[in-house]
Formats: C-alpha cells, structure tokens, sequence
C-alpha cells in the first residue's frame, strides 16, 4: 500500500494511543485455548443439556423498547435455559444508551463475558481483537458450534462477511435468507390512481415522470383540494437505491454506499459518487424536484411525517417495505414496480437494491473474560438450530405458536387486538433488530415479509443482482482511514446530493464537486477498499 497520508497517520496514532490506553485497564483473564481444548466435565459436548450442573454467564445485552422489560420472563429465554442447563444474567442496557455503557465498561476494563445486541462496529472489532480483549471465534465455530457451521458451509458470503483481515472470526452474524428481508425495499405506485387517470404501471423513467405529473396536476384522490404528493420520501437514500440499476451504479447491493464494482474490471472498486450514472440520476432527479413533483421538504421530514401523509390517501409513490404495514387501509392500493427502464426499447435493467445475506457483525462477541467459551458458543449455537430460531422469533410451540399445515403460525388468541411485535412481547427476541440469527420465511413474521411486502419481492426478484458485497472489515490502519477521510467523503457526498437536487448546486458545478474528493484523500479511501475486496474475493 502507498505510504498513509500525514492526515490518516495522524488518526491512526490517536488511535493507537486510545487503544493502549484501554489495555493498560484490562484485567487479565482466563486463559480461553486452554478452556476451549480442556473442557470441563460439566460440559455436555453433544445434545442437551449443554451442562451437567447449572451455569451462569454474564453479558451485557442492548434492550430494544419493544422487547421486554425483563428477558427472564420471555418464555422463549425460559426454555432455552430449561433445554441448555445455561443461565445467563443478560445485564440489559436500554438500546439508546448502550453505546456509552459498552464504551465505559471496555474502557474501565469491567466487562462481562460477552456483549449481545450492543452494536460494536467493525473499526471496534478489529481493534479490540488486536488488543486481546474480543476472543476469536473460528475454532469454537469449528468444534462446537453445528448449526452456525452449517449455515456457513451453504452461504460461503456469510464466511467473507465474518472474516476479519488477521483470519479471524470475532462476532456472529445475522443471515439473511428471507426473501422479503433480502428483498425489503421497493418503489411503490398507486394503482387506483393510475387506473383513474388512464394510465398503467410506469416502465420507463419518462413513464414514471408522466404519472408523478399527474398525481401533482389531476387531484386522483378527488378530494378537491390538489394536495396530492408525487414522490414522498424521508431523504433521498432509499429512492436513489431504487433507481440505481436504471443508471447502472450501486451493482454491489445497498451495504455499500459509496463503492461497487468497476464496469471495466469487476475485481476493481468504482467510486459511485463521481461516477457518469450517479451524475445522470441526480440530474433525473433534479428535474422531478423543479417540476414539484417530490415531496418539498423531503430533505427536512421523516418516516412518521410520510405515514401519516400515506394514511391520508396523499402520496403518489413511495420507497418502503409494504404501504399496507404503514398507511393503513390506504396502502393496498399501492403496487411495485419493475426496475424502470431509461428508455421503451431498453431491456429491464438490474434491480440494485438488494441486501447481503451477511449483515450485522458486532452483536455478539466474547471477551477474554469468558470462563465458560464452550458454553457460550454452545447456547448461541442452539439460536441458529431449527428449533432455536423459531423460538427466538415465535417464541414456544404451543404458547405462542403451533403447526397448521406445513407452516408455522402465531397462535390467534396471542394476537387479538395487538401487533405483531405487542402480541410477541412475552415470548420472543428478535423485535428491534440489531441480533446474531438466521432470518428464514419460515420463522420471520416481520412487516417484511407480509403478503404485500412478498408480492412486491416477487416483481423485483427477476432482476436482482446475484453479487451482493456485505460491508468490508478492515484493519485498525484501515479502519482510521475510514472513519476520518471517509466520514468527510461521507458529508461531503450528503450535502452535495441535497443541494444538486434542489439546485441550491447547480449541475455545471459536478467537476468542482468531484475535485474536492481529490482534495479530501480519495486516493487513500479508495486504496484501503480495494485491499478488502481483494481480500473478500480471495476467501
């Protein structure tokens, strides 16, 4: 690699001195290898119990508000520690500040066995590997941990998702093999309106501008006052991941925002901000703006504002999961559309908008203060099994859920008057997100994966792209560069992208855009990507 600018040593020895600083703080712990190859007679290596005698583990776990206040009481906990023989004292920690609790305690060096659902990025990972203080889990994985490997073995992504560039696995991850969870966000247009106005399902973009024209122009609602919104939106993130493919960028999925694969040479990285398609769909967009057909404040709002605008029959299109989950009755009159064409003659482009199969690292890891590894690995270990994991999103056959057919259904006295996520409360784990797990249509009752929300998959499932990058890992040099040249890359792309779009920055204005990522240190940001994807493409 090219020597690091003066810039990312800079971050880098900050850094490091932060890092020694940690160490000197840490206690010395059990020695983990000796643990993992000597297990203890009360350890079970095969079937349940997992231990002969009771167990307790300690973690730090991050609560979402919509689990509940006390994750003894769920009866899918109880079961597992009824099947397992393992207790373990979850230290919650409300999810909004778990962050500042996680920090404060690695700093101190009073830290559980393990941290689950606390959210450690990448940058963290590596650097608290490197320290010793996060154990590596490749040989627990191996020896003791069936299901997780088994899974591994089928989706070799998951693999290169998990790998750090020391070898080393650190945290579990959350897979995805749930369609509508692969597949989340579509665009979505009105079809009473369109039906109404005369028109069909836009498959072109100058067809989707037409049909946003008439929303704006025709009051379709019939309410008599035109306040109808072509195109609503909390930003523009979502909507430009659902035009990507039309201008052929994003080909990596929506994990990576900034990098895909160049056109020339997959094997190379292209920077999606200063390419040709993202100035062509920026310019789309610009157009649909000043003709009032975008949501005014769309830079200024958020996803309740667009809701409630839904539930009140307004919006024309909108990038989401499923309008049923989120406007009510309104939202089934709401259609997906296929990838939009640029032009009639053109063939369906790449649906981009695709997430890995691999996401989430950093919600589980184990520290060097673990003195049962085998233990923890098994009990995770039984989450990603057939069982475990229709009791961490069903919660327990019989209590919450039961077999009707081949399928697995909640059971109708649990949901009576309540959503999903109130009627689960008492019985599972996953709502809130942010979990190690394995994300099936079998087990998964989210919004996602509501019959809309499928059916809106299965238009966008054709054209999905097939070579979905999960996010990079990084060294701890690598990672500086990230955070620091990467987050000014990161502002720099965020306001341009609002002000182009308004036309506060007028077009004419892209080279002096694009040279000041010259000016920021793209070369380095671009050079620590290549090496993770040379990295990935080689596992």
């Amino acid at each position: 690699m090219r020597p690091i600018s003066r810039r990312a040593l800079l971050a880098s020895s900050a850094a490091l001195a932060s890092t020694a600083a940690l160490s000197s703080c840490a206690d010395s712990g059990p020695d983990i290898q000796e643990l993992i190859d000597n297990p203890s007679d009360n350890i079970n290596l095969d079937g349940l119990p997992i231990v002969k005698e009771k167990t307790t583990i300690t973690f730090m776990s991050g609560r979402p508000p919509t689990t509940a206040a006390d994750w003894d009481t769920v009866s899918a906990v109880k079961k597992m520690e009824e099947m397992t023989g393992v207790h373990v004292d979850f230290g919650l920690v409300p999810l909004t500040g778990v962050s500042e609790k996680r920090n404060l305690a690695l700093g101190s060096g009073d830290y559980p066995e393990a941290f689950f659902r606390c959210s450690l990025s990448g940058s963290e990972i590596v650097r608290y590997g490197e320290q010793g203080v996060l154990v590596p889990l490749n040989d627990l994985i191996d020896r003791y941990m069936p299901n997780l490997k088994k899974i591994m073995e089928g989706i070799p992504d998951v693999t290169k998702a998990m790998t750090f560039p020391d070898g080393n696995m650190y945290s579990l991850p959350q897979v995805y093999v749930a369609k509508g969870m692969l597949l989340m966000m579509k665009h979505w247009v009105r079809k009473d309106w369109i039906d109404s106005l005369g028109m069909s399902v836009p498959e072109t973009l100058d067809e989707y501008e037409a049909y946003l024209q008439a929303v704006v122009d025709k009051n379709p609602s019939g309410n008599g006052k035109s306040d109808e919104i072509g195109l609503a939106g909390s930003g523009l993130g979502d909507i430009i991941g659902s035009l990507a493919g039309t201008f052929g960028i994003c080909t990596a999925g929506s994990d990576q925002k900034t990098i895909d694969a160049d056109p020339a040479d997959p094997t190379k990285v292209r920077f999606i901000p200063s390419s040709e398609g993202y100035r062509e769909l920026l310019t789309y967009l610009n157009r649909l703006y000043s003709k009032g057909l975008i949501q005014e404040d769309i830079f200024a709002t958020d996803a309740s504002k667009v809701n409630a605008l839904g539930t009140q029959g307004l919006v024309g299109a909108v990038v989401t999961q499923t309008p049923e989950g989120f406007f009510g009755a309104e939202g089934e009159n709401y259609v997906a559309m296929k990838p939009l064409k640029k032009s009639a003659g053109d063939e369906v482009p790449p649906w981009a908008m695709v997430r890995p199969k691999s996401i989430a690292l950093g919600q589980f890891v184990m520290t060097d203060k673990n003195e049962h590894p085998i233990e923890t690995a098994r009990w995770m270990d039984q989450w990603f099994g057939p069982e475990g994991r229709r009791m961490f999103f069903m919660g327990v056959e019989g209590v919450s859920y039961h077999k009707v057919g081949d399928k697995y259904e909640l059971l109708p006295e649990i949901l009576e008057g309540k959503t999903i996520d109130e009627a689960l409360e008492p019985h599972a784990l996953y709502m809130g997100g942010r979990y190690p797990g394995y994300v099936t249509d079998e087990v998964f009752r989210g919004v996602e994966n509501t019959p809309q929300a499928l059916e809106g998959a299965d238009v966008v499932e054709p054209y999905a792209i097939e070579d979905v990058w999960s996010s990079f890992t990084f060294t701890v040099e690598e990672s500086d560069i990230i955070n620091s040249i990467g987050a000014d890359i990161s502002k720099h792309v965020s306001e341009s992208q609002s002000a182009f779009v308004t036309g506060a920055l007028p077009l004419s204005k892209w080279d002096e855009y694009v040279a000041k990522f010259d000016q920021m240190g793209l070369a380095d940001y671009m050079e620590v990507n290549q090496l993770a994807l040379d990295r990935r493409n080689a596992l």
